[in-house]
């Protein structure tokens, strides 16, 4: 059966005692179980051609939906709003919110005058300023912007950043050229700024068989011995400087890497504890100054550490195996 609805003006004077502000509140009260039944939940279906205008009508707010509102022309518009001498996009939202706003002016302008005059905020505002996103489109090309980098003599990012913070940099160089010429010719910062350093991640290496095998010709004999060459500016670009993370899967040691054998503490496979303890028994030690001559001699096998207190932690407290 069809539900017979209070008349128009009835129901829109009913709704405006009920104190909603906005369209949320509306369909909240719809599903509330408050609302008569013959107040309808879509007046704008029920009421069309019956006096319907718009929600703020409706609920008595005086509100008007953006689509339904009726703006002046974008160029009267843009000419109130730079008497303002509003200085950003923080101040234009500020002034948005303060209620000072005239009904006829958008709060969104992009969107009613896309297509109508819109630029960009500096010219609604009066400031000429322009953002990053619209600043790309007045960019140099690639290779322009790239040669005329390549002539500062710059050495890092670090370099770069300060440069462009020093308003030396033309507008129309980007002070983000790895987004702004990303699948435009961008490769790395070394090829930008001309030093044609790579980043570590962005570097190819030799196999590890090929690095292993040219470090070992080096004959160094140490981690310490290692740092320091790679320090030396002697080393390969293609030769890393932490072979161990670059070459997770096939790393072993230091010492295999330098060709020594030398075995790091923490990888060696000792003797178990008792029988380390009755091999150094039988060797007849009396302090521990003897036992330090030992480990230098040259005599003690690989299997019995040299710090027994560190590989057989809490060892004082084992008891004796024999």
């Amino acid at each position: 059966m069809k539900k017979e609805f209070r008349s128009f003006n009835e129901a829109r004077e009913f709704v405006h005692q009920v104190g909603l502000r906005k369209q949320r509140d509306w369909k909240e009260y719809c599903i509330s179980g408050k609302k008569p039944d013959d107040i309808p939940a879509h007046p704008d279906n029920t009421y069309k051609n019956k006096g319907w205008v718009n929600l703020g009508d409706w609920l008595g707010t005086g509100n008007i939906g953006n689509q339904n509102k009726k703006f002046v022309s974008f160029t009267d518009a843009r000419k109130f709003v730079r008497t303002l001498n509003l200085k950003g996009r923080v101040e234009w939202r500020e002034y948005r919110k303060s209620g000072k706003k005239p009904d006829d002016i958008p709060s969104n302008p992009n969107l009613i005058y896309k297509n109508k005059g819109w630029v960009n905020l500096g010219d609604w505002l009066g400031t000429g300023n322009i953002s990053d996103r619209e600043r790309t489109k007045n960019f140099l090309p690639f290779t322009d912007a790239k040669k005329f980098t390549h002539s500062l003599r710059l050495k890092s990012q670090t370099e770069w950043f300060e440069y462009c913070k020093s308003d030396n940099k033309p507008e129309n160089m980007p002070i983000k050229p790895n987004q702004s010429y990303k699948n435009k010719g961008w490769k790395n910062w070394g090829d930008w700024l001309g030093t044609g350093r790579i980043a570590d991640q962005n570097k190819e290496y030799r196999t590890f068989t090929d690095a292993r095998k040219f470090v070992r010709t080096l004959k160094l004999r140490n981690k310490s011995e290692w740092e320091k060459y790679c320090k030396s500016g002697n080393k390969p670009n293609d030769i890393p400087v932490g072979a161990w993370n670059t070459y997770k899967k096939e790393w072993r040691s230091m010492g295999d890497w330098l060709g020594t054998g030398t075995i790091a503490t923490q990888d060696r496979v000792y003797r178990s504890f008792g029988e380390a303890k009755k091999f150094i028994h039988s060797l007849g030690l009396k302090s521990l100054n003897e036992w330090q001559e030992y480990c230098a001699s040259g005599k003690k096998p690989d299997d019995i550490p040299s710090a027994p207190w560190v590989v057989y932690k809490n060892w004082k407290n084992k008891k004796s195996k024999n």
